[in-house]
């Protein structure tokens, strides 16, 4: 574990995961009833057992994070917790048990080999199971129990004061190097790679990326149409006010002063302008993007699904809560770079089209100028 934290590119963050099943009894060694309604079929020896998820860090495990389980009472289970188990509320409701409780974990082939757990919290189910009828007893939610590793390790291999785990699962920071990240996993020394399996679970960030890639094509076509549109309507605006100001073109230029100073000064005005706009913009479009931010978010985890009932003569409809897909947030983000790409942009567009808009008067000679103006 250590040589794999170890590897550039990893955040830091990891959960380690292992599963069992156990029989539970209270303190006395009598068996705990569990819930066996809606169960498939209650399998021969597992008439008081449960599915036992241990894992590293409690909140971490994707009951809690994906399956919608949360706490009711007392506190989670971590690395530095030992002989501890959270139960759902229902089974300690069944069974007269409560934080601070001893009850027994027994291995389910070898019901004497027990060990004794405190009842370190108890948590419910927000979210109602989608394999009731076709799972078996020892996986409906009432019976499962969460512990830690060493716990865990002594149900599944009998082991005392050291702690196995059979799953692991390690987070990067950037999910486009996952390929060479696991290369480089694979390649660390002393560990046998061909009896390990390694799975990348990247496919939500795959589906965001292609979407917000797509999104992206169609925002810079937008950027690209809206830009054309600003400068003729820039360079339109700017020629009809240079016309207007002819006679002035004309003093300027009979007074000796260049060509290339009176565009300069047309050029400066604009930029004037131009800079206010763009120091105003900035303020605005970080607004901007955090609502975009928040309508993303939005739309994304307020999926609804629809659930019909054709059991009975007519078909009745039914609309699910919305999912929680697990999202924090959505973070858009205006960078200094691309604060000084629209700086650039603005200004040669300022530039061509002062220049495009001066160019039919500026050709023509100061005589000419106040000839016409005459």
């Amino acid at each position: 574990m250590s040589q794999i934290l170890d590897v550039d590119g990893l955040s830091g963050r990891y959960t380690l995961r292992s599963y069992t099943y156990a029989a539970y009894f209270d303190a006395d060694g009598n068996g705990l009833t569990i819930n066996t309604e809606g169960a498939a079929q209650v399998p021969e020896g597992y008439e008081n057992a449960g599915r036992v998820v241990a894992n590293s860090n409690s909140q971490e495990d994707s009951y809690f994070t994906d399956g919608g389980f949360e706490m009711v009472e007392g506190s989670p289970i971590t690395t530095e917790t030992g002989s501890q188990v959270l139960i759902h509320e229902k089974f300690a409701q069944r069974n007269g048990l409560s934080v601070g409780d001893t009850m027994l974990l027994g291995n389910v082939e070898d019901k004497d080999k027990t060990i004794p757990v405190t009842v370190a919290g108890i948590f419910t189910n927000t979210e109602e199971q989608d394999s009731i009828g076709m799972a078996p007893s020892y996986d409906l939610y009432d019976n499962i129990v969460f512990t830690d590793l060493s716990t865990a390790s002594f149900l599944l291999y009998g082991t005392e004061g050291t702690t196995n785990v059979q799953y692991g699962d390690f987070y990067v920071n950037d999910p486009d190097e996952l390929e060479r990240i696991m290369t480089d996993v694979q390649e660390l020394d002393g560990v046998d790679w061909e009896s390990c399996t390694l799975t990348r679970y990247d496919n939500d960030y795959q589906n965001a990326k292609e979407s917000l890639e797509g999104l992206q094509n169609i925002v810079f076509i937008a950027i690209a149409v809206v830009s054309v549109i600003c400068f003729l309507v820039l360079a339109l605006f700017l020629t009809l006010r240079l016309r207007g100001r002819i006679h002035e073109t004309g003093v300027y230029l009979a007074m000796g002063i260049s060509k290339g100073s009176v565009l300069l000064q047309y050029l400066l005005e604009v930029i004037l302008v131009a800079a206010i706009a763009l120091v105003i913009s900035f303020g605005t479009s970080t607004a901007i993007s955090h609502q975009i931010g928040s309508s993303l978010l939005s739309q994304v985890t307020s999926e609804t699904y629809e659930t019909v009932d054709l059991t009975g003569e007519s078909e009745a409809v039914e609309e699910e809560p919305a999912e929680d897909l697990g999202l924090a947030e959505i973070e858009v983000a205006l960078s200094a770079e691309d604060y000084a790409l629209v700086w650039a942009f603005g200004m040669v567009l300022c530039v061509a089209s002062t220049a495009l808009a001066a160019y039919p008067i500026m050709k023509m000679k100061p005589k000419s100028i106040l000839s016409q103006m005459s």
